[in-house]
């Protein structure tokens, strides 16, 4: 059934509206509200790149519109928003939606790929139904010397492991399937984006990498120099468990991994979250107040270890009541180590302790 559906300050039309759960089913005019959350944020986020200077946006496959849409409507900075989905029926529907909220915005139907290669951006969005592996390399054609970007994946159960001949065919990294899969698993997505914007000479640098509900995103930006590049693949490694999570580079293997290749940098940029997070304060989102409790997670997690325990996992191996997450961190910092907790899992933790002393605290 056809509906108008209300998000942020814009108002998009609908041929059918449905409250998914997860990723959804894949049709023109797509619309899933699990994902408003994620479009908040990515309003921010996209004026703070804007006041960095950023003029030329694009939304790849917007299929309703809505995410380019409310960047132009909302960031409060004079810029262009291009808005391209190849399915002519979803085009109709951007155009429409266009009109309808009276934005400054155009409305393309062309392949992405093609249009990449034809235009360059200061922003560039990907937000696919699926993998964005087909589009990430497309998209290293249409940088400028600096761009920043967000991208989406939403097979997730391939990169946390579940399908691992697929992650290792797509990604070609090795997953990590249970305790920390998710956080793997975005590791392995930034350190593909990486890899490919470095054969491209460019670096790629962080700056949210996150999940919610059934998707990972990734806001960073990419910086063209072979220095660049070169510094940016410093923070691909590998995964080992020695008393712990532990990570190598990737020229240091000297065993088996049980993960990787992958990202082993930090995957939040403390300070520009603050200012993001000022933004977000400043404006009227009907998601705020989580998506403020998302961000005190990202600057709690941006100065810990790579990795997170989870601690019912490590009471049914010492087969033990779990202790409540405040002690357990409480106990960690009164050995001296630093310890917090994670947006991945409510019941996991981060700490740089060896895993011998993580036991000993749960005791």
């Amino acid at each position: 059934m056809a509906a108008i559906v209300k998000e942020g300050k814009v108002e998009i039309f609908l041929e059918r509206f449905h409250h998914y759960k997860g990723p959804g089913k894949k049709q023109a005019g797509f619309y899933n509200p699990a994902l408003e959350i994620d479009r908040d944020l990515n309003v921010a986020f996209c004026e703070y790149v804007a006041a960095k200077g950023a003029k030329k946006f694009l939304d790849g496959l917007a299929a309703s519109g809505i995410r380019g849409i409310r960047i132009a409507k909302e960031v409060e900075k004079d810029i262009e928003v291009d808005i391209n989905d190849y399915n002519p029926k979803s085009y109709e529907i951007i155009k429409k939606n266009i009109e309808m909220n009276g934005v400054k915005a155009n409305a393309l139907n062309e392949n992405l790929c093609i249009l990449l290669q034809k235009r360059r951006y200061d922003y560039i969005d990907i937000d696919p139904y699926g993998s964005p592996i087909p589009f990430i390399s497309c998209m290293l054609r249409a940088l400028k010397k600096k761009t920043f970007v967000a991208i989406t994946a939403t097979d997730t159960a391939t990169l946390c492991g579940i399908y691992r001949k697929a992650c290792i065919r797509k990604y070609h990294s090795i997953p990590l399937k249970g305790q920390a899969s998710k956080e793997a698993g975005i590791r392995i997505l930034i350190g593909y984006i990486a890899r490919q914007a470095a054969s491209f000479d460019y670096s790629f640098r962080p700056i949210i990498g996150y999940t919610h509900g059934h998707f990972f995103r990734v806001y960073g930006i990419m910086e063209r120099g072979a220095r660049k590049a070169d510094e940016s693949m410093k923070n691909i490694g590998w995964i080992y468990w020695r008393d712990g999570w532990k990570i190598s580079d990737f020229e240091e293997m000297d065993e088996k991994p049980v993960a990787g290749p992958l990202w082993t940098g930090k995957i939040y940029d403390y300070n520009i979250i603050e200012e993001i997070e000022e933004i977000i304060r400043k404006k009227e989102l009907r998601k705020k107040e989580l998506l403020l409790k998302l961000i005190n997670f990202f600057k709690e997690e941006a100065e810990l270890s790579p990795l997170y325990y989870e601690s019912a996992f490590i009471a049914k191996e010492l087969k033990i009541v779990q202790p409540k997450m405040v002690k357990i961190i409480e106990r960690l910092e009164k050995k001296g180590y630093k310890a917090g907790r994670t947006h991945f899992m409510l019941n996991a933790f981060k700490t740089n302790a060896p895993y011998s002393i993580i036991k000993e605290i749960f005791r």
